[in-house]
């Protein structure tokens, strides 16, 4: 059994809601099954309710209630990285389903799985979750997730460790760098005729120059603050009925780190060539270190049109 210790009383804050401003889906009130370490689910429809359930939570909530980890060496949607666990796996119909290199795979039983995974040719391929179908209009997207990017460096003067009451840290060598983004997903998955999730997400994130300009996640608690009016939508031609989610958000926290936010989901019984994303994102994102220097505290006009 999956066992969820992470409180969220360790985070002191004051957040708000995020505001939807379409029609919220409804969701199963029951809890996901948990077998053998793994969600479980009783057919593809179950496992696309928790996937859109969890797009919907702020990153403290899925901590709580999911596998999620922001570092688990790929980078797609925290609702997929909530469902996966550490072995990136998961139960539909008695079958366990293994995630690698964006491919959703049918293991054949649960024996000699790791034979199985390093013999793939006869694995069952049955869903993915990709990038390059979207593209986004004044943009080279068609080879990274990542649409539009505001970032940041700075020189960290200080930090207080435990939401500010704990260890203070002095400056470091290391440059830091806030980086503000929106990237799309499209999440495919059998039904059994195949359905397309389409998705657009804000990403507020921290890094660190590791060594040779390699940037990587950076868990240092920040004050943020994000007001966020979205209009963007999905188009072919013509844009797509507007009966999915889109999102704008108010968040507000004195204690957070890296925040993952659905602004927009379309589900279409199809993959539909030459979509792409009209992005229209405005409003303000403030990001600073906790106990760092006023003057590295970020307010980031966002204008992504």
């Amino acid at each position: 059994m999956l066992v969820l210790t992470i409180a969220l009383g360790m985070f002191s804050c004051e957040k708000e809601s995020i505001n939807t401003t379409t029609q919220e889906t409804s969701f199963v009130n029951e809890s996901p099954k948990i077998e053998d370490g793994m969600f479980s689910f009783d057919d593809w429809q179950e496992f696309r309710d928790l996937y859109n359930k969890f797009a919907e939570l702020d990153t403290e909530q899925l901590i709580s209630q999911s596998f999620y980890r922001y570092d688990k060496g790929f980078e797609t949607s925290p609702a997929i990285l909530g469902i996966l666990n550490d072995d990136n796996q998961f139960i539909v119909t008695d079958k366990i389903i293994w995630f690698n290199e964006g491919k959703f795979y049918e293991l054949e039983d649960d024996r000699a799985i790791d034979f199985q995974k390093s013999n793939m040719t006869n694995l069952r391929e049955v869903g993915s979750v990709s990038y390059s179908p979207v593209n986004v209009e004044g943009s080279d997207s068609s080879k990274s997730s990542v649409v539009l990017s505001n970032q940041h460096r700075f020189n960290k003067q200080r930090y207080v460790e435990d939401c500010g009451s704990g260890k203070v840290q002095g400056p470091s060598p290391r440059q830091f760098k806030y980086v503000h983004e929106v990237y799309h997903e499209l999440l495919v998955t059998p039904a059994p005729l195949p359905i397309s999730q389409f998705s657009l997400w804000l990403r507020v994130k921290l890094e660190y120059n590791h060594k040779r300009r390699k940037w990587r996640h950076s868990g240092e608690g920040r004050e943020i603050s994000i007001n966020i009016n979205n209009n963007s939508f999905l188009e072919n031609n013509r844009p797509y009925p507007d009966d999915y989610n889109r999102r704008s958000v108010v968040f507000s926290s004195d204690c957070a780190t890296h925040q993952v936010i659905l602004l927009n989901r379309v589900t279409v019984a199809a993959a539909p060539y030459n979509s792409h994303w009209n992005i229209n994102v405005s409003g303000t994102i403030t990001e600073k270190m906790l106990g760092d220097v006023e003057g590295n505290r970020w307010k980031d006009e966002i204008y992504w049109d």
